[in-house]
């Protein structure tokens, strides 16, 4: 089966697409999810994971979104397990409303490196873009690691969550298995951090 031709997401960008989500969101405080799924008209459950993990990436002193956009992304997550990409996002996770401080954040931060993804990133190994629902179930799992009220360990499962959802929308293998790879390394950090707390137990 041949893949579909690239989207008008993947040919301006989604450096561009931020910028513009960033210009939007400013007059209203906002953008919900299913106008920038609308707008990136590509794979929508990766889209949306990817910009909902996107400024966790951001190893800075700000505060945390995890609150705001981690019920969400299990949301959407869990959905993209079950149905993959061919199934519909229902209309209350479309009507998630992503505050313009989360937009700003990675429009401030993320613009460069993205520009930078998009250049090296293309259409390979498209094999592992077609295992949607098993992305979709690690994805999960990161998205619930996410949650974990454990200091400084946001990062490595957004970067995991980022590549994972980014190999999806671009049928992208090399950064799907960049994602495997981020994925284990957090599962051995969680057990460390298990091992650690257990040797400190009388």
């Amino acid at each position: 089966m041949e893949d579909a031709p690239p989207s008008e997401a993947q040919k301006t960008g989604f450096a561009a697409l931020i910028q513009e989500l960033d210009k939007q969101s400013q007059s209203i405080g906002y953008v919900t999810l299913g106008e920038t799924i609308d707008r990136a008209s590509t794979r929508m459950h990766g889209v949306a994971i990817f910009l909902m993990a996107l400024p966790e990436c951001i190893p800075l002193p700000i505060p945390s979104f995890g609150a705001i956009l981690g019920v969400p992304l299990i949301a959407v997550s869990a959905h993209l397990a079950i149905y993959g990409e061919r199934g519909d996002l229902p209309a209350s996770a479309r009507n998630i409303k992503i505050p313009h401080e989360v937009i700003a954040v990675m429009s401030r931060y993320m613009i460069r490196p993205l520009r930078s993804v998009e250049r090296v990133s293309r259409n390979r190994l498209s094999v592992l873009g077609r295992r949607e629902r098993i992305i979709g179930a690690l994805c999960l799992f990161m998205s619930l690691v996410l949650l974990l009220p454990i200091p400084l360990i946001n990062v490595p499962p957004a970067v995991a969550l980022a590549c994972l959802s980014w190999g999806l929308v671009q049928r992208d293998g090399l950064f799907i298995s960049l994602g495997i790879v981020f994925s284990a390394a957090v599962v051995l950090i969680l057990f460390s951090i298990a091992d650690l707390f257990a040797s400190l137990l009388p």
